[in-house]
């Protein structure tokens, strides 16, 4: 599983965090009676142990059943990547929102009617998260086996088996090649919260300038 994503941006990232004088430790520690500092601790914590076991992730096994527990291993990665950057976007940006939300570009053949964050979470439950216990719609599925998949739509497949009584089987692939696409353009926000960031220490900076400092004749 090579891929060329590093550890390079979340490094620069919790410098920055680090930086101009602990702003984001004062300004975050206490907001409104919340400790969003531990919380950034965390994304950042979680950001570099996903980031780092992706860089360094073997190739995959030529048996299917460790073949299967890698994927998952690469899907929970790119989940604690995904899940750690919207709740930096919460605490930097806007709480209310989630990043991409409402987009649909990362995966092609979705066999639900689900953006991309929602359709990421069916994918990493069918595929080792709770695949023996899924709800889609009006009933209940499970993961079968997961098998090489005999198309060019991915690595591997599995069917979702329904306990209605007559009803199809639904097909869902995996496609290492559109989880990138969904771990990089996640990744790849740390940019935008990193200006954020920027953006909030200059207007702190531009408020300090604005007080005034007294005189006294005192020196001490």
């Amino acid at each position: 599983m090579k891929n060329s994503i590093t550890d390079e941006k979340i490094s620069n990232f919790r410098d920055l965090v680090n930086s101009n004088s602990n702003f984001v430790f004062n300004a975050y520690s206490n907001n409104n009676g919340k400790n969003h500092w531990n919380l950034i601790c965390s994304c950042m914590d979680w950001l570099t142990v996903s980031i780092r076991h992706l860089q360094h992730a073997p190739e995959l096994d030529e048996n299917i059943d460790v073949r299967v527990m890698q994927m998952f291993s690469l899907i929970s990665s790119i989940d604690l990547v995904s899940e750690s950057i919207a709740q930096l976007h919460r605490v930097f940006i806007n709480p209310k929102t989630v990043p991409f939300s409402g987009e649909r570009i990362c995966f092609s053949q979705r066999i639900f009617d689900e953006d991309d964050n929602s359709y990421f979470k069916s994918i990493r439950a069918s595929f080792g998260a709770h695949p023996v216990n899924l709800n889609q719609s009006t009933s209940k599925r499970f993961a079968s086996w997961p098998f090489d998949s005999y198309s060019n739509e991915g690595e591997l497949t599995v069917h979702l088996y329904s306990n209605k009584l007559d009803e199809d089987d639904l097909v869902m692939n995996l496609n290492s090649k559109e989880l990138m696409l969904f771990l990089i353009t996640r990744y790849n926000y740390l940019d935008v919260i990193s200006k954020k960031i920027n953006t909030l220490y200059d207007d702190f900076k531009k408020k300090l300038s604005l007080q005034r400092i007294d005189t006294k004749d005192n020196l001490i």
